[in-house]
């Protein structure tokens, strides 16, 4: 079966709720729940930004994986957890979001 990917790009005439609405929507048509989902993220390297993500999840049983970017400046995260529903997910994102330097992929 072929899955069709859409790209959300930022668009400064739409709403911070307008997207999760969107998202959450999204995530309902692509996902049964429960489901296994992956985040993937880049921050700055520094290990506060580290401790930052690994905190947003403590008590979520994910699992973590991360790799140093060839320059040292950045690491990529991915999570992996059983998420309960849509909304579950997208309170995980706003939580890193807060994150500086973030990048959620």
């Amino acid at each position: 079966m072929e899955e069709k990917i859409e790209i959300f790009e930022s668009n400064d005439n739409q709403s911070q709720t307008d997207f999760y609405r969107k998202f959450k929507e999204k995530l309902n048509q692509a996902h049964s729940f429960p489901t296994n989902y992956i985040f993937k993220f880049i921050v700055p390297a520094e290990q506060s930004n580290i401790a930052m993500l690994h905190a947003i999840f403590e008590n979520s049983n994910a699992s973590f994986s991360s790799r140093d970017s060839s320059n040292g400046k950045y690491t990529s995260a991915t999570v992996k957890l059983l998420a309960k529903n849509a909304d579950e997910i997208i309170n995980y994102y706003q939580e890193v979001a807060t994150i500086k330097g973030v990048v959620m992929l």
